[in-house]
């Protein structure tokens, strides 16, 4: 062997080495950010939920007796349990009025016009969420929009007082917020969707509601996944809307914001933790049943 094959060789070997390196190289800024900004911030919020608490004051003393006090609390129990209704009920509802969206604007406003419509969804994020909040005061108030146009129509004699701070004003702020997370990935779920296979289904004379069961319906289930994270996500985790228009209820995060404002860290914490396993649990469920990188593959 002469020493420009030795030399060739050893070139190629180095090349082979870096480009088994690359892909690490490549991903060590994301790991880095993971674990600077996730990581350490969950092992943080762990460990001041193992510390005391007494009189405004942590107290540095390991234990389980803050998990034993949160997990046994009725309170909390029952805060949850409303929390993962909430969150439930909030989806399942957004899915209802976000897919007939969707699927308009795919199938019946064109794809220029989908898009267009599509962005008007996302007007109300050019302001700030507690703004967006706060907005439906003058609307629902009893000397709001919708009372002060019932009392001038005849339609009631004295102001609704059920459309704010209760159950229904609460679902409209989760709507006004989270309707477009819904609808924009189930809009491009059904983008995806060839247009052969819906002809082909005209063609062998299935209806609409057969082609809808059998090809629509099935196909945009990755959307819809990813629309049900983002909306059940986002839902028990919002801190505005029930505390601004609720009827007092609690939610988890209000009860850790609560616990936030007496400086109780290690209750907030293993609250904190808690939500967590929720969220974690829900999205593990979604996607163990639906496969949501299809909706990547295009």
């Amino acid at each position: 062997m002469t020493p420009n094959e030795t030399t060739d060789d050893g070139s190629v070997l180095d090349r082979l080495q870096s480009s088994e390196r690359e892909p690490y190289l490549l991903s060590m800024p994301t790991a880095v950010w993971f674990a600077v900004f996730l990581i350490v911030p969950l092992l943080v919020v762990g460990y001041y939920s193992l510390l005391g608490y007494s009189s405004y004051n942590v107290i540095f003393d390991v234990s389980l007796e803050t998990w034993r006090s949160t997990l046994t609390d009725p309170t909390v129990q029952s805060t949850f349990i409303r929390t993962l209704g909430v969150g439930v009920g909030v989806t399942v509802f957004t899915l209802i009025l976000g897919y007939p969206i969707a699927y308009y604007l795919r199938f019946y406003a064109g794809e220029l016009m989908g898009i267009v419509l599509l962005l008007f969804l996302v007007v109300p994020f050019w302001t700030s969420g507690l703004i967006r909040t706060l907005g439906w005061f003058p609307i629902l108030g009893q000397s709001g929009a919708i009372n002060y146009l019932l009392i001038s129509f005849g339609v009631i004699e004295e102001p609704l007082t059920w459309i704010l701070f209760s159950t229904f004003s609460q679902v409209l702020g989760y709507l006004q917020n989270y309707l477009v997370f819904m609808a924009a990935p189930i809009y491009i779920a059904l983008s995806q969707i060839d247009e052969d296979l819906l002809d082909a289904s005209e063609t062998l004379r299935a209806g609409p509601l057969s082609t809808f069961r059998n090809i629509t319906w099935p196909l945009s289930l990755p959307g819809v996944a990813i629309g049900c994270m983002f909306t059940f996500v986002l839902s028990i985790g919002n801190l505005t809307v029930p505390q601004f228009l609720s009827s007092g209820q609690a939610t988890a995060t209000t009860l850790i914001y609560s616990r936030i404002g007496t400086l109780n860290y290690p209750v907030a914490s293993s609250l904190s933790i808690i939500l967590l396993v929720v969220i974690f649990t829900f999205v593990f469920t979604l996607l163990w049943f639906v496969d949501i990188r299809e909706i990547a593959q295009g």
